[in-house]
């Protein structure tokens, strides 16, 4: 993975395990994809898939997932649950 990406798979994991400590049920995790890497034929979206088992490993299962159009960026809002 490159820089960017590894900053982003360890933040989202810090805040995934901290919600753990903290004995939270879910976990709402926000994570803004380039609307760059929407573009053209389908393939993956960089770095989200990452982000997403990155949170799947600490013991969260994704739920729910919607988008939302930003400037720039489509947010993402994923919803864990606890396993």
């Amino acid at each position: 993975m490159g820089f960017l990406k590894d900053v982003k798979v360890n933040t989202i994991t810090q805040h995934a395990e901290r919600a753990l400590a903290e004995g939270r049920f879910v976990f709402l995790a926000r994570i803004n994809v380039p609307v760059g890497d929407l573009t053209g034929f389908s393939g993956p979206v960089s770095g989200v898939a990452e982000q997403i088992e990155a949170v799947e490993r600490t013991g969260w299962a994704l739920q729910q997932m919607s988008y939302i159009q930003g400037k720039g960026h489509i947010q993402g809002f994923y919803l864990f649950r606890r396993r």
